[in-house]
Parts: C-alpha cells; sequence; structure tokens
C-alpha cells in the first residue's frame, strides 16, 4: 500500500506540476441565463472565468442574444488573488437598441486568467469563446495532495520494514522455541 501511495503521490506531482504548461486550442460555449425573470429580477449576470492565456494569443469571441439592447459583455483580465479584473477591458459592450450580436478577435495583452461575464436583461444569449489554454490548469491542486501522499507512502513503506523485521524475528524465536522443545530422538 506504501509503494501505491508513493508511485499515486508522485503521479500526482507530474500531473500537478506539468499538465497545466500544456496549451491546445480550446473553445468555451454556453447559454444562458436560464433564470425566470420577474419584475423583482429583471437581470441576470453570469461570469466564467477562463485559464490563463499567454500574451499575444488570438482570442475570438461571439455573443448573440435574443432581444436587441438586452445584453452586455464585459472580458477583461481576471486576478485570482484579489478575486477581480484588472486594468481596461478587452471587451466592454452594452449591446444597442438595435444590435443582436457581437463578435471580437482581439489578441491577449498579458499572460493572466480572464473573466468573461455576460448580463443579460430579460433576454437569453448563446456565446462562444476560443483561444489557446491549458485543459488541465485545474489539475493544479493536485501538486498539493501530492505533497501530501508521498510522505504519508513513504512513513507507511517505513513503518511496514519494521513490522515484517518484528514479524520475522516473531517467527525466527517461535522455530527457536519449538526446535528447544522437541524431544531428541
Amino acid at each position: 500500500m506504501g509503494r501505491f501511495l508513493v508511485a499515486l503521490g508522485i503521479m500526482m506531482l507530474v500531473v500537478g506540476l506539468v499538465m497545466p504548461y500544456y496549451k491546445t486550442q480550446q473553445r468555451l460555449e454556453g447559454t444562458g441565463p436560464n433564470v425566470e425573470f420577474t419584475a423583482q429580477q429583471e437581470y441576470w449576470i453570469k461570469s466564467y472565468i477562463i485559464p490563463p492565456i499567454d500574451v499575444g494569443t488570438p482570442i475570438n469571441l461571439s455573443v448573440l442574444s435574443d432581444r436587441p439592447g438586452r445584453t452586455a459583455v464585459l472580458l477583461a483580465i481576471y486576478d485570482q488573488e484579489q478575486q477581480s479584473i484588472v486594468g481596461p477591458a478587452l471587451v466592454n459592450v452594452a449591446f444597442a437598441e438595435n444590435q443582436k450580436g457581437l463578435a471580437v478577435l482581439t489578441n491577449a495583452p498579458r499572460t493572466s486568467p480572464y473573466m468573461l461575464s455576460i448580463t443579460s436583461y430579460n433576454s437569453s444569449y448563446v456565446f462562444s469563446l476560443t483561444s489557446v489554454w491549458s485543459p488541465f490548469y485545474e489539475f493544479r491542486s493536485m501538486t498539493t495532495f501530492g505533497i501530501a501522499v508521498v510522505p504519508f507512502g513513504l512513513i507507511m513503506i517505513y513503518y511496514d520494514g519494521i513490522a515484517e523485521r518484528r514479524e520475522k524475528m516473531f517467527e525466527a524465536a517461535i522455530k527457536d522455541i519449538r526446535r528447544k522443545t522437541q524431544p531428541k530422538q
């Protein structure tokens, strides 16, 4: 069991440390807001966090609303530590009275996570965001588990060795006692 835990912990460390650096073309799609609008609830804000996109990488965003002038879109750099948007937004548009859609092609101004926020006022929307980021970004947390599992596995291997030596000593003592107590012929 200890060897299994060490192997599992090392695998978690590799996945948590290496895999988030592997980046490929990704597409985030969605619809919304999937809520019932009432007189008390006339709008709905839905936010999506996009893993870090490298500086200069193209970002393609398209949003289509079912009603003109009833949607606002914000795409900006997101600071995960402060949990806030940073600097000027890449896209900050409230649809005009006759506007139902938006298509934007821009480049990432810096390497960072991004936040897409769509506000719908008694309307629904479909969106698509395409760029290059790591599909394994969320696996970073496996590093913490790997750091905990590896020492636990090593401790199990160590104590298993001690228990095995005790068991061998006990078996040897039993054999010695049996040999001494057997009548000689």
